[in-house]
């Protein structure tokens, strides 16, 4: 299951301004991958994701809010096709969520964080990125300070541990390996985070509300 975990900019009704942060889960059920993905099976994952997106939305600055979880059950093309999923359509469900950020302070949109989920093959590891933290999570020299990495590495890691107790198993999706095709699902051995504050470019806002033009 792709699971995308859906928020907005509480001024904008842009979709271009959705922020979208990403997981893959396998479901297994006695020791092997169960494909069917009931209801009963999102829901369970959907009560252990909200919590967690609320606790995000106390490091976000609140100029934005979590809106959603969109639950995409996803499958391999054969490797005849050069595409490597099958087209999924719609989601399978779809989740509302009201988890608003809660920090006074701004960064621009671009900003986010990031956590990595390491497989043994370092080459093929799976990053996750924390949008629109709230300023106050830095510390001297741009860094996040070193606390706040560690509350929210465990936070994605306890996030996890529950899932996995629970027989819902992140992965790290894999079509290529050695510039090679290749149709597979990596386990997450450990999760890392560091103190460097990333950039997504696509989420630089959709529209203007401001522009100043000086004629010479």
């Amino acid at each position: 299951m792709h699971v995308q975990l859906v928020g907005q900019p509480l001024a904008s009704t842009e979709r271009a301004d959705d922020f979208v942060t990403t997981l893959d889960i396998v479901n297994i059920t006695g020791g092997n991958v169960d494909s069917s993905w009931t209801s009963a099976d999102t829901t369970a994952v959907q009560v252990l994701l909200d919590p967690f997106m609320a606790s995000w939305a106390t490091r976000m600055s609140n100029d934005y809010r979590w809106r959603e979880t969109r639950f995409y059950k996803r499958s391999f093309n054969p490797y005849t096709l050069d595409e490597p999923f099958v087209r999924s359509g719609p989601p399978q469900v779809v989740y509302p969520v009201t988890h608003p950020g809660t920090g006074t302070e701004f960064q621009a949109p671009q900003v986010a964080v990031t956590t990595t989920d390491r497989t043994p093959y370092p080459r093929h590891w799976g990053r996750n990125y924390w949008p629109h933290p709230r300023a106050s999570l830095t510390s001297s020299g741009g860094y996040m300070a070193a606390g706040n990495v560690d509350s929210w590495c465990t936070a994605v890691h306890g996030l996890y541990s529950n899932l996995m107790a629970a027989e819902f198993f992140p992965v790290v999706v894999v079509t290529q390996m050695d510039k090679q095709p290749l149709r597979g699902l990596l386990t997450v051995s450990s999760v890392q985070m560091d103190n460097v504050f990333d950039v997504v470019r696509r989420r630089r806002s959709a529209r203007t509300t401001y522009r100043k033009v000086l004629p010479l």
